[in-house]
């Protein structure tokens, strides 16, 4: 009976065993150059990956080492835009010069700005028959930054220590002015040996063409000579760079349907239409859908046009739509006026790639697999593969103490052109044998252990009748 049992134990490690995944169960690879001995590497999906993938989620993608053995990998969030961090400027400060006494409030000031650039304040005060001789505030010109400023840091000249509030106001046309910090502090301080000093003013991000800066008290002992100011351009949003893709259009069923087959689950995002003829202008309507007998599901509508100016054409910008990652395209458009005529549009789809992250282990090399319709999702959350993950920090996995260094690195890794690994016979729906023969090694194990069990239970059945018979 023993020797029965470890037969069953066999069968199920073989079954087991055999359901273990290998290249070979995919249909392409990307070999993936990782220079370094780092523990996790990083790589940019190219266009054969989602071309080659039969799952929207990337549910079918496995990194394998070079002993064939699937290793932990995890997906990147997709970040279509991202924050350009505010550059540091010079600013260039012009005193505002007034009779003693003057309200700067009731100032007119005026820039000029002569031929080759330069710039010249000229400041009046009503009525003031005196000379200007004292400083009563300061100007910045902003007009040719294209940003808010999120912080200015200035520089000034004092004899002793002092401890002074600076207002701050805005204004687009030097009239109309107003508040944006009422008193940010100022330090010049020298205690013990140790220097204390703030310069740095934050600003609430604010788009304006001029500040004016005051000291809110008339004590000379809480103000001081400004020299020199910069300023902390406010961070800008920008979108990340999209691969393109241009596909040729077929007829479809109806007069102004027009389909495109991407031959890939590109998770697009954007799109440009080129039409055919200029002076065209029409009405449009974007549908996609995943199997070519489905229906179209709509995701946007817009206008298409492409005129002819002097200088140039003027074509439609680019459509949004969200990410869309079916592979049947349509784009619809309305007869109303002729349509687009009777050319052939010709369709550019924008996506922004997915970040394959993988832990190195084993031995190299690693081979980037994918194309295989059985399997199901094997990606680990980002957070689990990379230890404290946080988008702005992929770089670097934080130590365990909060003071120590950082311990590891994210490195890139590139991919290599594309093999075959088990062929397109991947891509098609097949029976699933590895998991019929675990199935079926599991209902053999339990036949036997049920054949056993009645054995069992029938010479247990023989033994008491023998005693009872014996008793009589």
């Amino acid at each position: 009976m023993r020797q029965v049992f470890d037969l069953i134990i066999l069968f199920l490690i073989s079954g087991f065993a055999f359901a273990a995944e290998k290249p070979a169960d995919y249909a392409f690879g990307l070999p993936l150059e990782a220079s370094g001995t780092e523990a996790l590497y990083e790589v940019t999906l190219p266009a054969t990956v989602y071309q080659g993938v039969t799952r929207r989620d990337l549910g079918d993608v496995r990194v394998f080492n070079g002993a064939g053995e699937v290793v932990p990998h995890a997906l990147r969030a997709r970040r279509t835009d991202k924050a350009d961090a505010g550059a540091q400027v010079a600013l260039t400060l012009f005193a505002l010069k007034a009779a003693a006494g003057a309200n700067l409030d009731g100032l007119s000031i005026n820039v000029r700005r002569g031929v080759s650039g330069a710039v010249s304040v000229d400041v009046k005060s009503p009525g003031a028959q005196a000379p200007a001789q004292d400083v009563v505030g300061y100007l910045i010109d902003l007009s040719a930054q294209e940003r808010a400023l999120r912080a200015i840091e200035l520089e000034w000249t004092a004899l002793a220590g002092f401890s002074g509030r600076l207002r701050v106001d805005a204004s687009d046309d030097l009239s109309m002015w107003r508040t944006l910090v009422a008193a940010a502090p100022l330090l010049n301080l020298e205690v013990g040996g140790q220097r204390l000093q703030q310069k740095r003013i934050e600003l609430p991000q604010v788009k304006a063409k001029y500040l004016r800066l005051a000291w809110v008290s008339d004590d000379k002992n809480a103000r001081a000579e400004l020299t020199a100011a910069s300023g902390e351009l406010a961070a800008k949003m920008v979108e990340a760079a999209r691969e393109w893709q241009q596909f040729a259009a077929a007829k479809g069923a109806k007069a102004g349907e027009y389909i495109f087959d991407l031959k890939g689950l590109f998770p697009v995002d954007r799109l440009r239409l080129e039409l055919p003829d200029a002076n065209t202008i029409a009405q449009i309507e974007v549908l996609v859908r995943d199997q070519a007998e489905q229906p179209w599901r709509s995701v946007t509508r817009g206008v298409a046009y492409r005129l002819n100016r002097p200088g140039g054409e003027v074509v439609s910008p680019e459509i949004q739509v969200g990410a869309a990652s079916e592979r049947w395209w349509m784009i619809r458009v309305d007869q109303r006026g002729g349509g687009i005529g009777s050319g052939m549009p010709t369709l550019n789809a924008g996506w922004v790639p997915h970040q394959l992250v993988f832990a190195a282990r084993g031995a190299a090399p690693f081979t980037l697999a994918y194309g295989n319709r059985q399997v199901q999702p094997g990606a680990l959350p980002i957070a689990s593969l990379i230890p404290g993950y946080r988008e702005d920090t992929i770089s670097t996995v934080p130590a365990a103490k909060a003071s120590a260094a950082p311990t590891l690195n994210v490195q890139a890794a590139a991919a290599q052109g594309q093999k075959d690994l088990g062929g397109v016979v991947r891509l098609k729906e097949q029976v699933d044998w590895k998991r019929w023969t675990l199935w079926g090694v599991l209902g053999l194990g339990v036949m036997i252990l049920g054949v056993m069990a009645f054995r069992l239970m029938k010479q247990l059945g023989a033994t008491e009748g023998a005693r009872m018979k014996d008793e009589r």
